[in-house]
């Protein structure tokens, strides 16, 4: 066991140390970070606005609370790509040396999305226009992404090659630096809204779909199929790894592929009758993504920090937000965590509840749903009966078992980091 653990520590160290070496992972992992306590608060929002047990619902839609709720999330996790684009530039700036104009780049990047995202312009001089905030949240994150970059790489060419306006010596600095940014701001406008007009004449009509659709592009080889289905929720944790809202980008798919073979099963649990789909686009559940980590860092972590957001993260990652925990651990971004979170877990819920079907030891999906927001046990109780719910507890002792020999590196890391600091604060002592 610790020759297994000694090896996967230094396979998974090289890894991690090729990823923070990586420039574009470096400015993405650090634009999460400066938005992480805003995806918790809104998340959490989520969380008491979306429980629904006895007259909770009732009770809380009847008080000004819930639309209040409602109101931090849309303004938080709802506008996400609109602050991950600032956050992007920003990061690319602070990483490339150009600290001082940092907060101009994070800005530049904010115009620039919201010059290449649709919007309906006034129909006369004193009409009103309309933004959607279809593309502020995480359905424009890939957008937001490559438009930080883009306007980022602008900055640093222009700076690089002297392409500036250069004001006197004796002119304050604070404003020198901005006639500085002037001639890439320039540019970076200039080059935004030509982008947008071009893909006005195409049938796709703006940017942020076309990209969206280019993303989307691989879920169309899959089927109603155990590989089908099992494609489509790696494929969401993929994007979940990036920080891309995998739910959105994957659920569309599988609402169109499998809501037909599962209202057949509701309809034949209802008659009675024997459930006719085996493949449903449902598997045995352990939760939304991080609730096995968590589980594993509340009892086995020893790092503070590890402990500290475990400890804030665990609640709402029993009743399904995840955000807390991708954001908080990290999980987005983080090497360490790809085999067992992209890989090894839709795999293990893919063929576990595949085989269990085959032997007979659990039934075929009702059909029937919990629920967003309901802890995993209840999900699989009104899924598969008694059965799966004891099935499903089994499955999260096994998710926990192998999440952690990857939680053990990571602590240990977590460990190390939090010594070197202690170290140096002394030394400052």
């Amino acid at each position: 066991m610790k020759n297994f653990l000694s090896k996967l520590e230094d396979t998974l160290t090289k890894v991690a140390d090729g990823f923070s070496r990586n420039f574009v992972l470096n400015v993405i992992s650090g634009a999460f970070t400066m938005i992480m306590p805003f995806t918790i608060v809104g998340s959490i929002a989520s969380l008491i606005k979306g429980i629904d047990f006895g007259g909770y619902q009732a009770f809380l839609q009847s008080t000004p609370v819930y639309y209040l709720l409602g109101d931090i999330y849309a303004f938080t996790v709802g506008l996400l790509a609109v602050y991950i684009v600032f956050s992007i530039g920003y990061q690319y700036a602070m990483k490339r040396g150009m600290r001082k104009q940092a907060i101009t780049i994070g800005l530049s990047s904010l115009i620039a999305f919201f010059l290449i995202t649709p919007y309906t312009r006034a129909e006369s001089l004193w009409g009103a226009s309309g933004l959607s905030t279809q593309w502020f949240g995480a359905t424009g994150l890939f957008m937001a992404m490559v438009v930080g970059f883009v306007v980022g790489f602008v900055y640093e060419l222009c700076f690089k090659n002297n392409i500036e306006i250069k004001l006197p010596s004796q002119v304050p600095p604070t404003i020198a630096r901005q006639f500085s940014a002037l001639i890439p701001a320039f540019i970076v406008i200039i080059l935004f809204v030509a982008v947008n007009w071009v893909f006005t004449l195409t049938p796709l009509e703006n940017a942020q779909a076309a990209l969206y659709s280019v993303v989307r592009i691989p879920l169309s080889i899959a089927s109603a199929s155990i590989l089908g289905q099992m494609f489509l929720l790696m494929f969401g944790m993929l994007m979940w790894f990036f920080g891309i809202h995998g739910g959105l980008v994957v659920m569309p798919m599988i609402m169109t592929i499998f809501t037909t073979l599962r209202m057949e099963n509701l309809a034949a649990f209802q008659a009675g009758m024997p459930l006719p789909n085996m493949i449903t686009g449902n598997t045995l559940s352990i939760g939304n993504g991080s609730l096995p980590l968590v589980i594993a860092l509340l009892i086995f972590a020893k790092a503070k920090q590890n402990r500290s957001i475990t400890n804030v993260a665990a609640v709402p990652s029993l009743f399904g937000v995840d955000e807390p925990a991708y954001f908080g651990v990290p999980m987005i971004m983080n090497p360490i965590f790809f085999i067992p979170w992209v890989i090894i877990t839709p795999m293990f819920l893919n063929l576990g509840t595949f085989v269990l079907q085959s032997i007979g030891l659990l039934g075929y999906h009702t059909g029937a749903t919990a629920g967003d927001f309901m802890p995993f046990f209840v999900t699989n109780l009104v899924g598969y009966g008694v059965p799966g719910l004891i099935w499903g507890c089994v499955f999260m002792v096994i998710a926990v078992l192998y999440y952690l020999p990857f939680i053990m590196v990571y602590d240990k890391q977590c460990l190390a980091k939090e010594g070197k600091a202690e170290e140096a604060v002394e030394t400052e002592e």
